[in-house]
């Protein structure tokens, strides 16, 4: 019965060994399968990092775009510059005019004639003066080149003493605004 209870033992520890060794060899298989698809997964992010990483632009890529776009942006300008210069311009004959003295109730207008000195039509947008009690106008159809214009200028002559006004011609020619000026001085007469 010692023999028997002994082989029983020795069967059980031995069975217990080899189970424990199957189960850790098992186990050691399934962390070498857990290994290997983290490492894969890994991989794919890094990969996928990269791909990002790519993707952003570096500081020398960033400086290159950059550079062409302040290119871009000077030859825009010098094409501009250069179509001002051959498009464009008013040249008027007088920008002052000098009424001296007048009497209340007279006419009190001028006209500002102009040519237009440019390769293009010249289009008048606005003209505006410094005071209300100044009246300008003016063609608002364009001029060719090398037409004329005039800009007519009414000054109110029932405001009393003497004055000085401006007016702004605003334009797509190259030099507007354009600003013009009258003065004078207005006396009472009593009719």
């Amino acid at each position: 019965m010692k023999k028997l209870l002994f082989t029983a033992i020795v069967a059980l520890i031995c069975s217990t060994v080899f189970c424990n060794v199957t189960f850790a060899q098992q186990n050691h298989g399934q962390a070498v399968k857990e290994q290997n698809v983290a490492a894969k997964a890994e991989k794919e992010q890094q990969k996928a990092q990269n791909k990002k990483d790519k993707a952003k632009p570096n500081k020398k890529q960033l400086k290159e775009e950059q550079a062409a776009r302040e290119a871009a942006i000077a030859d825009s300008i010098a094409k501009l510059e250069a179509s001002l210069q051959d498009g464009v311009e008013m040249t008027f004959k007088y920008t002052e005019h000098n009424f001296g003295t007048m009497q209340s109730g007279s006419d009190i207008s001028y006209a500002f004639e102009f040519i237009n000195t440019g390769k293009e039509p010249l289009i008048i947008n606005n003209v505006a003066t410094s005071c209300g009690c100044t009246t300008p106008e003016w063609s608002k159809e364009p001029i060719p080149s090398k037409g004329r214009g005039v800009i007519k200028v009414k000054y109110d002559s029932s405001r009393i003493g003497s004055f000085s006004k401006t007016i702004s011609v605003y334009s797509n020619a190259k030099n507007s605004p354009v600003i013009l000026s009258i003065r004078g001085n207005v006396e009472y007469v009593n009719n």
